[in-house]
């Protein structure tokens, strides 16, 4: 995650442990860490359908009295057997290349204890007065569901982060095709920002690193320069749905997302 938090995930095919989903992992607790807990627990009935447009579905969530507090839905179809998705989250070495801003990310030497693991970042900010956003991600990592795995992460340290909560679930919806749904929520330090410019930033981070993850499994031979570029291009007709996605953000409650 970064200032404008892509969602930047991370596994090493690790292995698993009684009811994983459910632990409690280190860093600070936030509002969603719970939450999302829960979604895991009634899955799939806990989705928010969202209407297919692009590449990447975005649904927008609004979190209670905080407008700078990003809080997004992302869903994709991806062609490509699960086993090969999981292969590009597994593949921690090359998230620099795959993810836009991504100056560094790395497993914390000695942080594995099972399915469980740290990862340092640093991540550049596109305002050019301020500085990197540096910052650990704590992980638990679940694939004991056949046709199923599951990426937890929260903030477990970062000065310019007060909060960062993310889950991912990728679901075999056939031998050759993968369900990816990612939920994100992080709210970065007092910036001098206003809160479109921070959901904006948010939504084009998080669909430009979903559109990353996508082409790579499809696409296993792909340089990730192109993955890059063919990113780019399929963002620039977006604009309008991002400041649509801001505009017409869903309350996280009993009729949103969690």
């Amino acid at each position: 995650m970064k200032f404008i938090l892509s969602v930047l995930l991370a596994a090493s095919g690790l292995g698993t442990c009684a009811q994983p989903v459910a632990e409690r992992l280190d860093g600070p607790d936030s509002a969603y860490s719970g939450k999302l807990v829960q979604v895991l627990r009634r899955w799939p009935a806990g989705r928010l359908d969202t209407p297919g447009a692009g590449p990447v579905d975005l649904t927008c969530i609004a979190t209670a009295e905080q407008e700078k507090y990003v809080g997004m839905l992302q869903r994709a179809t991806i062609r490509a057997p699960i086993s090969s998705v999981e292969a590009v989250l597994d593949d921690v070495a090359h998230y620099k290349d795959l993810f836009p801003d991504t100056v560094d990310v790395h497993v914390i030497s000695g942080s594995r204890r099972g399915n469980r693991y740290l990862t340092s970042w640093e991540q550049r900010i596109p305002v050019f007065f301020l500085p990197n956003v540096t910052y650990e991600l704590a992980y638990v990592v679940d694939k004991t569901t056949p046709g199923r795995s599951v990426y937890r992460y929260k903030l477990g340290r970062g000065d310019q982060l007060i909060a960062s909560d993310g889950l991912v679930i990728l679901e075999a919806v056939g031998p050759d095709t993968t369900q990816f749904t990612e939920y994100d929520f992080f709210h970065a330090r007092a910036v001098p920002l206003p809160a479109q410019v921070v959901w904006r930033e948010g939504l084009r981070g998080a669909f430009l690193s979903d559109v990353a993850i996508k082409l790579k499994a499809e696409n296993p031979g792909w340089s990730y320069k192109r993955i890059a570029s063919e990113g780019e291009r399929l963002l620039a007709p977006e604009a309008e749905r991002f400041e649509r996605c801001f505009a017409q953000r869903r309350g996280a409650g009993p009729d949103g997302a969690l």
